[in-house]
């Protein structure tokens, strides 16, 4: 079974190197290549991708932006790097992460059983200890986290999908109608299908937490709006008064914010922590009340980012 590892990239010089080189140290028996995936960047990114042309298997760079047109998010380039591969099996990984040693192997031998692998997310060794999980080891580390409600369904992190070539093709390209949300939304359409995700303690990936307060500001904010969206997406029902609990509930964060931002002052880690924290709840928060307060509800993947012949996903689960 041949891999294709899909990376994509805007804008990722900073990081890019780190990821490379941990890709140079993976091995796979059935064959592997790289399809990098540039989504218009204007730091160089690509140069560097290619100064790696001859330390890693049959890598080539993709375009998934046109100029001149509006660029599309993470979900497109995806699909552009999987138009490009030639893999049985498609293995995602992000410019702003590290893939530990083993990945690639734990990643394929899994693939081998499983039509959808998620890896495991460690969040420690690339993140400074004051944006290291508040609770535990972090989000996707001991597994899979399931919705609190109504459909109680997984959710997973694109930054370590594996997906059957076959599988794909069946469930068609990842959704751009939910730029941050489109894994979650995934995960959601393969329950929904009947297919179950397989998590893969081996296959680590050393994930980069946001450290500026209004790039974990906007983070959450996004998720937040998508997160609902998708919801409505499926149908689950609002809850009763749903945007007024929402703004009582922004409300009672303000104090908190207020308290985690004196002790930050402090410059202790802990109150640097609770700061970082707070500001990503905000934003959810916010995200949220934004998507509560508009009601369209968002449309099945557009049948031109889909396969012809591939109907759109039914919402309700299969018998």
């Amino acid at each position: 079974m041949k891999l294709s590892v899909i990376l994509p990239c805007y804008n990722g010089s900073a990081t890019l190197d780190v990821q490379l080189e941990a890709l140079t140290r993976q091995h796979w028996p059935g064959g592997w290549e790289v399809i990098a995936v540039d989504n218009g960047s204007a730091d160089g990114s690509p140069e560097i991708v290619r100064r790696y042309q001859d330390r890693l298997p049959d890598l080539q760079v993709v375009q998934a932006y046109t100029p001149g047109t509006k660029r599309l998010g993470v979900p497109h380039s995806y699909n552009t790097g999987i138009k490009a591969a030639t893999g049985d099996a498609f293995v995602f990984c992000e410019a702003d992460d590290e893939v530990a040693p083993g990945w690639l192997e734990a990643m394929g031998q899994a693939l081998a059983d499983h039509p959808f692998v998620v890896g495991r997310l460690e969040h420690r060794k690339l993140n400074p200890a004051w944006v290291h999980p508040p609770y535990g080891d972090g989000y996707q580390y001991a597994g899979l986290a399931r919705y609190r409600t109504p459909p109680h369904l997984e959710g997973a992190s694109a930054a370590a999908f594996g997906l059957q070539r076959a599988f794909y093709e069946r469930l068609g390209p990842l959704s751009l109608e939910f730029p941050m949300g489109h894994d979650m939304e995934y995960s959601w359409r393969a329950q929904v299908a009947g297919y179950a995700l397989h998590f893969e303690p081996r296959a680590v990936v050393h994930y980069r937490e946001k450290t500026r307060l209004k790039d974990r500001f906007r983070q959450g904010r996004n998720w937040g709006w998508d997160s609902h969206r998708i919801e409505r997406h499926y149908g689950v029902p609002p809850r009763r008064l749903a945007l007024a609990g929402q703004a009582v509930h922004m409300l009672r964060l303000l104090p908190a914010g207020i308290g985690a931002a004196l002790w930050a002052a402090t410059g202790r880690t802990g109150g640097r922590r609770q700061l970082a924290e707070w500001v990503f709840n905000f934003g959810w928060a916010v995200g949220k009340g934004r998507a509560l307060l508009t009601r369209s509800t968002p449309a099945a993947p557009p049948a031109a980012d889909r396969p012809a012949a591939e109907p759109v996903p039914p919402l309700t689960p299969q018998p």
